[in-house]
C-alpha cells in the first residue's frame, strides 16, 4: 500500500480528472496531515473534479467532517469543515442533515471575532432544501446578529437567500426596520442593500418609502443599491421621485452613476424620459456620467441630447 507522502506527490503530478478525484478521496480518508488535507480538498473543490461528485463519494467526505465535529480542536475556525459541507451540499444527500445542523450551530471566537461564518453560511444553504422550516428559524437567527462577517456578511446573506426561497419576508421587513441601518454604517452594506432589494413585488409602496427615507439618510452606496434595484425592477412608478432623490443627492460618484446606468438600462419609458430630463440639467461635473448613462439608453431624444452633452465636455 502506497504511503501518504506517495499519495500525494501522486496526486500532486496526475492529470486525469476522475484519476485526480479518486486520488484524492483516498488521501483524504487515511490522512490527518493538513498539508496533504488541504491538497485534497482544493483538487476536489475545483470545477472540474467538483462536477463528477455523487453519491458514491459522499462517505468519505461524511466520514472526515464527522470526525472534526467529534474532535474540533483539529479545526478549530471550521474551514476544513466548510470545505466538506460544501461538497457534500453539491452531492445533495439528505441524510446529510445532522451535519448541516452542527454547522449552524458552530461559533469560534479567536480571540473575540467569530471565524466560523462561512461554515454556517453554507451548513445553511445544505439545511434549506431538507427542512425549510428550519432554516427559516436559524435564518432569522443569523439575520443581523452581531457576529455577522465584515468581509462577506455570512451567514446572514445566505440567510436571506433562504427566508426569500420560502417566501418568508417578514424578518427581513423587521431586519430593515431595527438591525440594517447598524450593519450599513459598519461596513456591512452590502447585506442591508441585498434586504432593501429581497422584499418582494407585492411589498407595500408606501412602507418601502418610508425605508428610503430611512436610508437613503445615511448615504450608504452599498445599502442604496438594492433601493435602486428594488424600485427600478418593480418598476414602481410611484417611488420614481425617491428613487431620483437617492441617485442624485448621494455623495458617492459611484452610486450615482450605477443608479443613472440602471434607470437607463431598464427599457422603461418614464425611466429613460425622467433620466434625458436629468441630463439636460445636469452640472459639468455629472456630464461623464450621464453620457455613460445615454450610451445604452434607447429613447428616441436620446442622440440628441448626448450631443449636446458631449459639446459642453468642449
Amino acid at each position: 500500500m502506497p504511503t501518504q507522502t506517495e499519495l500525494y506527490n501522486a496526486l500532486k503530478a496526475e492529470t486525469g480528472i476522475e484519476a485526480r478525484r479518486d486520488m484524492a478521496l483516498h488521501l483524504l480518508a487515511r490522512t490527518n496531515s493538513r498539508q496533504y488535507l488541504d491538497e485534497c480538498l482544493r483538487v476536489l473543490k475545483s470545477p472540474a473534479v467538483v462536477g463528477t461528485l455523487d453519491e458514491s463519494h459522499r462517505p468519505v467526505l461524511r466520514d472526515k467532517c464527522s470526525g472534526f465535529y467529534n474532535d474540533s480542536k483539529r479545526d478549530k475556525a471550521g474551514i476544513l469543515r466548510e470545505s466538506l459541507t460544501r461538497l457534500l451540499v453539491h452531492i445533495e444527500h439528505a441524510d446529510d442533515i445532522d451535519l448541516y445542523q452542527l454547522g449552524v450551530e458552530t461559533y469560534y471566537l479567536q480571540p473575540v471575532d467569530d471565524v466560523a461564518q462561512n461554515l454556517r453560511a453554507v451548513a445553511l444553504a445544505g439545511l434549506a432544501p431538507i427542512d425549510p422550516a428550519l432554516a427559516c428559524l436559524y435564518a432569522v437567527r443569523f439575520l443581523g446578529e452581531p457576529f455577522t462577517s465584515v468581509f462577506n456578511c455570512e451567514p446572514a446573506m445566505t440567510a436571506i437567500d433562504a427566508l426569500v426561497a420560502s417566501n418568508q419576508r417578514l424578518p427581513i421587513y423587521q431586519f430593515l426596520l431595527y438591525s440594517g441601518e447598524g450593519m450599513a454604517r459598519t461596513g456591512r452594506g452590502e447585506l442591508t442593500g441585498k434586504a432593501l432589494e429581497s422584499l418582494g413585488e407585492d411589498f407595500p409602496p408606501r412602507l418601502y418609502e418610508q425605508l428610503i427615507e430611512k436610508y437613503r439618510a445615511i448615504d450608504q452606496p452599498t445599502a442604496s443599491m438594492g433601493i435602486i434595484n428594488w424600485v427600478i425592477d418593480r418598476r414602481a412608478e410611484e417611488l420614481y421621485d425617491r428613487l431620483e432623490s437617492v441617485i442624485m443627492t448621494s455623495t458617492d460618484v459611484d452610486l450615482r452613476r450605477y443608479g443613472l446606468v440602471m434607470m437607463a438600462a431598464a427599457r422603461d419609458d418614464e425611466l429613460s424620459e425622467r433620466l434625458l430630463r436629468l441630463a439636460r440639467l445636469a452640472s459639468r461635473e455629472n456630464l461623464p456620467l450621464f453620457i455613460e448613462a445615454l450610451d445604452v439608453c434607447q429613447h428616441p431624444a436620446r442622440d440628441d441630447v448626448l450631443a449636446r452633452m458631449q459639446r459642453r465636455l468642449l
